[in-house]
């Protein structure tokens, strides 16, 4: 592999990573949580299960989380599924695409993730409400007939 190809997977890995923190920051712990599973596992054999994920978040959160599968990740490119699906459909196993090069792309994204803040929104309402301009006050007092259908 030439390192100029080696640059581009690292490159496209950072902006998978960066992707996935903007459009779904509760991914990011899930990430880490995969992360932490695969660097368990033996060498040369990074396979891991999405419920032994679910186990770590659970361990690292203190709390049980739901995510229904580990899907979200491999749209992303992040992860690859290996393998046909085990327990009648109900276990599927994964691994990085490149580990290596998703940890250093958590390690950038995880400080701006941890810092911002979700957007709030605010209600600015115009006019009057209060008087005979207030249409919800007036309602049971408009007649209303719907044309026939015949």
């Amino acid at each position: 592999m030439m390192l100029y190809d080696a640059w581009v997977v690292i490159s496209d890995e950072t902006r998978a990573v960066r992707r996935l923190a903007a459009e779904h920051p509760d991914w990011i712990a899930v990430l880490e949580a995969a992360i932490a599973v695969a660097s368990r596992s033996e060498p040369g054999d990074e396979e891991f299960a999405g419920s032994w994920v679910l186990e770590e978040l659970e361990s690292q959160a203190g709390r049980r989380q739901w995510f229904p599968n580990l899907r979200l990740l491999v749209t992303y490119g992040i992860l690859e599924k290996s393998g046909e699906s085990t327990r009648g459909g109900r276990r599927a196993y994964y691994r990085f695409v490149n580990q290596l090069a998703t940890r250093a792309a958590l390690d950038l994204v995880r400080g701006s993730v941890a810092s911002r803040r979700k957007p709030t929104l605010s209600f600015i309402g115009a006019g009057e409400s209060s008087g005979t301009t207030d249409t919800a006050r007036r309602s049971g007092e408009m007649r209303f007939e719907p044309r026939s259908w015949r």
